[in-house]
Order: C-alpha cells, then structure tokens, then sequence
C-alpha cells in the first residue's frame, strides 16, 4: 500500500514538471533569425489603414488641389512670312526683304526689340510630286517671329497690321499672365487647405490625432491658352472701315496640386 503511494506521488511530480517544461518553452523568445508567421490582424471594412515601414513612423497620406482662374495680361503670336522662288538666291532675297518690312511694321505698332524673337528660319527644295518623278519647281523660304504683346487690347489690330505690310504665315496666338507667382500662392493655399481637411477627417475617422507634416510636394499645372487665327480682311468698299479681327482672351485656369504626408501623433 505505502508503494503504490510512492509511486503516485512520482506521477504528480512527473505531470508537474512536464507542465513547467511546456510554460517555459512558450515563454522563451524565438531565437535570432527565427521567422513566424503572425496572426492576421483584422479591421473595420472601409476605415482608413494605417501601416508602418521598418524604420519609419507611421503616416497619412493625401492629396490637395487648388485651383485659381486668372485673366491673361500679355500674349505671344507667331507669324512671318513664306515665299519660293526658282533660284535659292532670289528666294532668300525675297524673304528678307517681306520680313524686313514685316519687323517695321511691329516696331510701328510700339513693339521693342526684346519681344520680338525669332523661331524658325529654314531654306528647303520645293519639288512637283504630281509627276512619277518629282521635278523640281524652287526653293521656300521661311521666317517666323514669336511677338510678345503686354497690350493684349492691341492683338487684333496688330494682325491686321502685319498682314497688311506682307506677313503670310500666321501660327497661333499663346495668353498667359505676366506674374504667374501671384496665382500660383494662392493656389498653393488653396491646395494645402484642402489637403489638411482631408487628412483631419481620415484621423479623426481612424481614431488618432493627426501630426505635424512630415513630406509635401508640389505640382503646378498651367498650360498656356492657344488659339488658332486666320485673319480674314473684309471685302468692303474703299471707304468703308476695314474689318479688325477679334481676339478674345478669355481667362486661364492654374491649378495647384501638394501631395502631403501627414505624422500620427
């Protein structure tokens, strides 16, 4: 009877033990270079997650627009003239001589010397391809200006002007404002504005409180407004008041966009 007391005892102790072994091995860390796979952690559908990166603190991101409408002050025409003639010589001749008269005619209108530039100027073979084998037929010259107006009031006058004096080659017509930073601070605000709203309303919807800005880039978009003209004179009488081709600037939009990151505190 007193052995199979011993012997119980001995099992207790043993079950004891292997008990302690078990909490022990659980509580140990996994040892270095050891990988395991965690649980998945689960979230509410359609709440705002929050991840972290090794090294870095935990964020929010969003983006921010700003839009501004300004009203061009100043314009810039391309325009010139295109001429062909048989000889290359006398084709280059001709073209000086219109665009000399043309360039007069601009600094009559009170445009300076520092708006008036010069884009493209080529001499190339204008050959018959109505033949099997093209012939030949001279040589085109062309010889285009950019014109910068600060007067934009004056633009359909002064196409008017140089068509009158020669000019054949009429390219388009660019509006844009002569202190573009002035728009452009405003619509950073506006962006800026925009994207801290969104990020206040993504913490307060995520639980946390929203942090300092820890990352902000910029994009500025504010494409020029082109217009394609062909001015047409008016087929009056020669006492009637010649017809002024209208131009119409309309206005331009500048649109800011910021891309910021937001800390969580």
């Amino acid at each position: 009877m007193r052995k199979l007391s011993i012997l119980a005892g001995m099992v207790v102790i043993a079950v004891v033990a292997l008990g302690v072994s078990l909490v022990t091995s659980i509580a140990q860390p996994a040892p270095a270079g050891h990988v395991s796979a965690a649980a998945p952690s689960t979230s509410l559908q359609g709440a705002p997650s929050i991840q972290t990166v090794s090294g870095q603190n935990p964020g929010i991101s969003v983006s921010g627009e700003g839009s501004i409408t300004v009203k061009p002050d100043i314009a810039k025409v391309t325009l010139g003239i295109e001429v062909t003639n048989s000889s290359a010589n006398a084709a280059q001749q001709d073209a000086a001589s219109k665009m000399d008269a043309v360039v007069s005619e601009l600094k009559k209108q009170g445009i300076q010397d520092k708006d008036i530039q010069t884009v493209r100027f080529d001499l190339s073979p204008d050959y018959d391809y109505s033949t099997k084998t093209p012939v030949l037929k001279g040589y085109r010259v062309t010889n285009l200006v950019v014109v910068t107006l600060r007067d934009i009031s004056k633009v359909g006058s002064l196409l008017d002007s140089v068509v009158a004096s020669g000019a054949t080659r009429l390219q388009g017509i660019s509006f844009g404002t002569s202190d573009p930073a002035a728009a452009g601070t405003q619509g950073r605000e506006e962006a800026m504005k925009n994207a801290m709203a969104k990020a206040d309303q993504l913490a307060k919807l995520a639980g946390v409180t929203l942090g300092a800005p820890i990352s902000i880039q910029e994009t500025v978009s504010a494409p020029p407004t082109s217009v394609d003209i062909q001015p047409k004179v008016a087929a009056a009488p020669s006492m009637a008041t010649p017809a002024q081709t209208p131009i119409n600037p309309g206005t331009q939009e500048i649109r800011t966009v910021v891309n910021v990151t937001y800390a969580i505190k």
